[in-house]
């Protein structure tokens, strides 16, 4: 016995917005626990350029490589918990945040408060840092786009027949 269509639909809209939140969620666990982590191994030195809030090279390249990572974790998860639909639902809204959130950013420009001797502790560091706008623009492509090619290659490993 096949259930109602109402009930078949309150399911894939429970998977889909449960398959979203969890990738939602793992993503932004994976992101806090690695930028915490380079910023404990880089220091103030290696995050920070002389002085300022602007950030350098190295952390860079360590952030886009935790989006790309955290991207990719987000799509499968998603994928994993909510199936296809869940998959478009969290590159939608990662690109979508992704880019509310670089306006935001790229809006308040390239200044701050200059950096005294004193250290500076993570969400401080966070709140001041001063990224270029490459990076702003980046971040909405690399965190959705990763996690879209994840979730499809995903998606076609688990539909492939195997023999």
């Amino acid at each position: 016995m096949t259930p109602p269509d109402n009930e078949s639909a309150s399911k894939l809209w429970w998977q889909f917005g449960l398959g979203v939140l969890s990738g939602f969620g793992a993503m932004a666990l994976f992101l806090v626990a690695s930028l915490s982590l380079a910023y404990q191994i880089l220091e103030e030195e290696g995050t920070f350029q002389p002085e300022t809030f602007h950030v350098t090279p190295l952390w860079l390249a360590a952030h886009v490589a935790a989006e790309l990572i955290a991207g990719s974790i987000a799509g499968f998860v998603a994928w994993s918990v909510g199936g296809k639909r869940a998959l478009y639902g969290i590159v939608a809204l990662l690109f979508l945040m992704g880019s509310l959130t670089a306006a935001g950013k790229i809006s308040e420009g390239d200044h701050g408060t200059p950096r005294g001797p004193e250290e500076t502790d993570g969400q401080m560091a966070q709140t001041n840092a001063i990224s270029p706008v490459w990076k702003h623009l980046l971040s909405p492509i690399s965190l959705a786009g990763m996690a879209l090619v994840t979730g499809l290659v995903a998606f076609q490993r688990s539909s492939r027949d195997p023999y």
